[in-house]
């Protein structure tokens, strides 16, 4: 059954269908989701993944918790959408949707007017996101990126979304957790920002990488989403985190020059500023540029990726 809203069924119910955009650019394509509507009052949960759409191990966390959430046990609805970017799933397109080549996740709240990821943006903002009780986006780590767990969330939000969100990324429990901030040379357009602009609390959960579907890292997107949701009220009890290291920002590093890149660190390392990180070479092997640490941190993430374009990003730190 498609519908241009997620159907909600009875209480102690749950509903799979799709979603058809009434937007210009959309308006010939679906979305499958799951509504859990549950036995008891509660809040209203939204879970997505594959907003890139070859993080399969987001994808497939998402739709283990549309299926192994049991009504019974619900209290409100859990919305499950598991492939945001269904196009690039299809077309196993690294992070851009391949139908007019941006990130969506660079572009939300998104426009109604605008090109396909932004119209995107704006219906799973305005139809997943706004107005919701908690927001959990899973990420997988995608085909040209090598990772250690994390979760980012809103540090500069009002106070008591901040808060929750926090919470709701400390009981998620990955080895590390990043608050984000609006301040110069941060990303612009994330989900989870948006969302808590709009006063929803809520996160980014990643784990995984290199577009590899690794069991052990679903189950950490499962288990920390469902933790996460006994800090929302949507499960009972109280969370029992493993426990995770907060850090202040993220640092990010780009290429200066375009060629072939070689990195000298791995996801989880320590460096200290100044460290040399990696190097640059030409087509031919010339050395172009030498990569160093602006900042002391942990490295969260790398491209993996030999292939590198002028301004390309090659490494996060986290603070």
């Amino acid at each position: 059954m498609s519908a241009t809203t997620p159907v909600v069924p009875g209480k102690g119910q749950r509903h799979e269908g799709e979603l058809t955009p009434d937007l210009p650019l959309l308006r010939q394509h679906r979305w499958p989701y799951v509504t859990i509507n549950g036995r008891h009052d509660g809040p209203n949960v939204t879970i997505i993944g594959g907003i890139h759409g070859c993080e399969y191990v987001s994808i497939r966390a998402a739709v283990r918790l549309a299926r192994e959430l049991d009504p019974e046990e619900v209290y409100g609805q859990v919305l499950v959408v598991p492939i945001v970017n269904v196009q690039a799933f299809w077309e196993r397109t690294a992070f851009v949707n391949p139908f007019d080549g941006k990130n969506p996740n660079r572009v939300f709240p998104g426009l109604a007017n605008g090109t396909f990821s932004e119209q995107l943006a704006y219906f799973t903002f305005e139809t997943l996101i706004k107005g919701r009780d908690g927001f959990i986006d899973l990420h997988g780590g995608d085909i040209v990126e090598a990772l250690i767990p994390f979760s980012i969330y809103s540090a500069d939000a009002a106070p008591e979304v901040s808060q929750r969100s926090r919470e709701m990324a400390e009981a998620f429990g990955l080895p590390y957790t990043i608050a984000r901030r609006e301040e110069p040379g941060a990303l612009a357009g994330m989900t989870q920002l948006a969302a808590a602009r709009a006063g929803t609390p809520g996160l980014i959960a990643e784990a995984g990488g290199i577009g590899q579907l690794t069991q052990d890292d679903v189950q950490l997107l499962v288990d920390g989403s469902r933790r996460a949701l006994q800090v929302v009220g949507t499960l009972a009890g109280t969370p029992s985190s493993p426990g995770t290291r907060m850090l202040d920002h993220f640092n990010w590093l780009y290429s200066r020059e375009g060629g072939f890149w070689i990195s000298e660190v791995l996801p989880g390392d320590e460096v200290k500023p100044g460290q040399r990180l990696g190097q640059i070479l030409s087509l031919l092997g010339e050395p172009l540029e030498v990569v160093h640490a602006d900042v002391g941190g942990v490295v969260i993430f790398r491209t993996t990726s030999a292939a590198v374009k002028p301004g390309g990003l090659l490494l996060g730190v986290g603070v």
